[in-house]
C-alpha cells in the first residue's frame, strides 16, 4: 500500500466488524498476506507498511 492510504492514526479506526486471521504467508522476502476468517485473502502488507502501523517504540 502507498502512503496515501495510511491512517493517521491506527489505533483510531474502527472495523465494521471484528475479523481474525487465519493464515499468514510471506511474500518473498518482502511482505506478507494475511488470510481472514471472513474467506477474502487479497492485498499484501509489506514490512514498511507493516512497521510505519506499529513502529517499535509504539509496541511497548
Amino acid at each position: 500500500m502507498s502512503r496515501e492510504y495510511d491512517p493517521a492514526h491506527i489505533l483510531a479506526l474502527t472495523p465494521a466488524r471484528q475479523a481474525r486471521v487465519e493464515r499468514v504467508d510471506r511474500v518473498g522476502n518482502y511482505a506478507l498476506q494475511f488470510s481472514w476468517d471472513d474467506g477474502h485473502h487479497a492485498g499484501i502488507y509489506t514490512w514498511d507498511y507493516l512497521y510505519r502501523l506499529c513502529p517499535p517504540e509504539a509496541a511497548e
